[in-house]
C-alpha cells in the first residue's frame, strides 16, 4: 500500500548516530528563528560548499541563510541530519523530484551534505545507508538517483557502498557523476 502523505511528514528516520527529518521539526525547537539560519551559516563554510551550485556559496549571515533555507524548503522535501548523542546539525539532504507514477511508486532524486567537522568519521555511509533502508520500508520508492562532483570521490564512494550504481545520462559534461539506486 503506498503512503499519501508528504515525504517531509513521513521521511524521517534514525541510524545509530544520526537522527534525520524535517527541518521544522528542528525549527520548531528553537526558541528564536534567528538560530536555525546562524547554524546553517556556522555549518555552510567554503570547504563544504566548494563544489556545490550558485546560490548556495557565500553563506555567511543570517539574511543569506535565511534565503538558502527558504530556497531550499520551495525546492525540495529539504530534512536535517543531527547527531544523536548532541542534536547537533550535522547536515542536511534534499529530496527532489519526488515523481509519482501512474503505479503509484516515486522517483527521487537527492542531494546532501556534511558538515566539515564531521568528515571522516563514516557519516556519510551511515546517512545514506539510513535513507536506503527508509526508501526500501517505504514500500513506493521505486528508484533514488543523484549527481555528485566527479572530484568528490568521497561522496560517490559512499554511494556506491551503498547500493548506487554510475549511469549515463548523454550528458557532455564530465563534472558531475551520477549514480541510481533501484528498489523494485
Amino acid at each position: 500500500m503506498f503512503d499519501s502523505e508528504p515525504l517531509d511528514q513521513r521521511c524521517h528516520f534514525e541510524t545509530e548516530r544520526l537522527l534525520v527529518a524535517s527541518w521544522k521539526n528542528l525549527v520548531s525547537g528553537f526558541s528564536d528563528k534567528n538560530d536555525f539560519a546562524d547554524k546553517v551559516v556556522s555549518l555552510m563554510t567554503p570547504v563544504v560548499t566548494g563544489s556545490l551550485p550558485e546560490g548556495w556559496q557565500d553563506i555567511d549571515s543570517r539574511e543569506k541563510a535565511a534565503d538558502w533555507i527558504k530556497a531550499r524548503a520551495d525546492e525540495s522535501t529539504f530534512l536535517t541530519v543531527q547527531l544523536l548523542s548532541s542534536k547537533e546539525l550535522a547536515g542536511f539532504v534534499f529530496l527532489h523530484d519526488a515523481v509519482r507514477s501512474a503505479n503509484g511508486s516515486i522517483d527521487l532524486k537527492i542531494g546532501y551534505l556534511l558538515s566539515e567537522v564531521t568528515w571522516g568519521k563514516g557519516l556519510g555511509s551511515e546517512l545514506i545507508d539510513g535513507l536506503v533502508t527508509w526508501c526500501e520500508r517505504a514500500g513506493d520508492i521505486a528508484s533514488v538517483s543523484g549527481g555528485v562532483d566527479a572530484e568528490n570521490l568521497a561522496s560517490i564512494r559512499v554511494l556506491e557502498k551503498n547500493g548506487f550504481r554510475k549511469v549515463a545520462t548523454g550528458a557532455t559534461s564530465e563534472s558531475v557523476v551520477f549514480l541510481e539506486r533501484h528498489f523494485r
